[in-house]
């Protein structure tokens, strides 16, 4: 046998043991697309419906961020309003206040003055006159 002879032979036992080593890891390879093509399809079922569901919770949330906003501005609108109110009240309370003590005193003067003179004249009639 010569050195040629060898080597082609070499060279087929070597491809042999190559293609055994590569036949199951293709067969891998080939178990393992198949995977990823379920995999895929799959989730191109779901994805679609999955996207559309977003996008209602979406809008959804902006409906509500809308409305929320706009309850908002007339709650302000309210808070403002009752605080104009609120000021007002405070205000006329306080003229009205000013306005009616002095007659409070007046009449709180003239009620101890006649309860002075009530007084006298109760005392009066009940102490007797000299000489009676």
């Amino acid at each position: 046998m010569t050195s040629s002879d060898f080597f082609s032979l070499l060279s087929a036992v070597s491809l042999f043991a190559i293609a055994i080593a590569l036949v199951p890891t293709f067969l891998q390879f080939r178990r393992t697309l198949q995977k990823i093509e379920i995999c895929t399809d799959t989730l191109n079922k779901h994805v679609d419906p999955l996207c559309q569901s977003l996008t209602e919770a979406a809008n959804e949330i902006q409906l509500l961020a809308i409305s929320l906003s706009d309850k908002l501005e007339k709650t302000d609108t309210v808070i403002y309003t009752a605080q104009k109110s609120a000021d007002t009240l405070l205000t006329t309370t306080t003229m009205l206040k000013e306005t009616v003590r002095p007659f409070i005193t007046q009449i709180g003067g003239f009620s101890a003055g006649i309860m002075a003179f009530s007084h006298f004249l109760n005392r009066s009639w009940k102490t007797p006159k000299k000489g009676d």
